[in-house]
């Protein structure tokens, strides 16, 4: 039988575990949903990393696709359920997240190696704090030249990513600091409407503009 578990995986959709009964022993698994959510996100190679750590944790097994519990004392019914769908969630949930701080690191290189280009990288620092109207804020890839600063952020088209952009450049821009704000996307035709609407508080620049493009933006305040 398949039994809805109150867990979701960062999809949002819940966890499923499958339950087999053979006498007085169980037979429990995840069914290997755990490492599709991940596959489907684009984190499978983080997955096999911290699945096998993540069922250690549960005590639960592992066999390279599926977390389970394999023919326990129905006694353990209960705990073996909550186990393997916390397992599989929580393994899952870690995958995605590494799998997206290393594409926010790899395009943090990216920009920093494409601003470095245009303003020389003695003038370019990786990361600096500046302060907003309500909050402080780590910005990257910041540039002082000639007495002006300006800021390329790395955004991708990630709901979060984009929420979070939007929240820093507000900020910033209504401390009414002279800082030229910048966003730096693969591709502006990929942004949806929500995405666009940083550029209502910033330049958004496609990473291959030309480098006279990112020195208009960059001098502009």
């Amino acid at each position: 039988m398949l039994l809805d578990m109150p867990v979701v995986y960062p999809s949002g959709s819940a966890a499923v575990v499958e339950v087999e009964m053979n006498g007085d022993k169980i037979w429990v698994s995840d069914m290997g949903m755990g490492r599709t959510e991940a596959q489907m996100m684009g984190a499978l190679e983080s997955y096999k990393h911290v699945a096998r750590n993540k069922a250690a944790e549960f005590g639960v097994g592992y066999d390279g696709a599926a977390m389970f519990v394999l023919w326990a004392p129905i006694e353990r019914i209960e705990s073996a359920i909550i186990c393997v769908a916390n397992a599989s969630v929580q393994a899952a949930s870690d995958a995605v997240r590494l799998a997206s701080e290393a594409h926010h690191k790899r395009q943090e290189d990216v920009v920093f190696e494409r601003v470095s280009h245009v303003f020389g990288r003695q003038s370019v620092t990786r990361s600096h704090e500046l302060h907003g109207k309500r909050s402080a804020w780590e910005a990257h890839n910041v540039v002082l030249l000639h007495g002006r600063r300006a800021i390329f952020e790395p955004m991708s088209k990630h709901p979060n990513s984009v929420s979070s952009k939007f929240l820093m450049f507000s900020d910033l821009r209504e401390a009414g600091n002279l800082v030229s704000l910048n966003a730096v996307v693969e591709n502006t035709q990929a942004l949806d409407a929500k995405a666009q609407m940083v550029g209502d508080v910033a330049n958004i620049i496609e990473i291959a503009a030309s480098d006279d493009v990112f020195r208009k933006y960059g001098m502009a305040s």
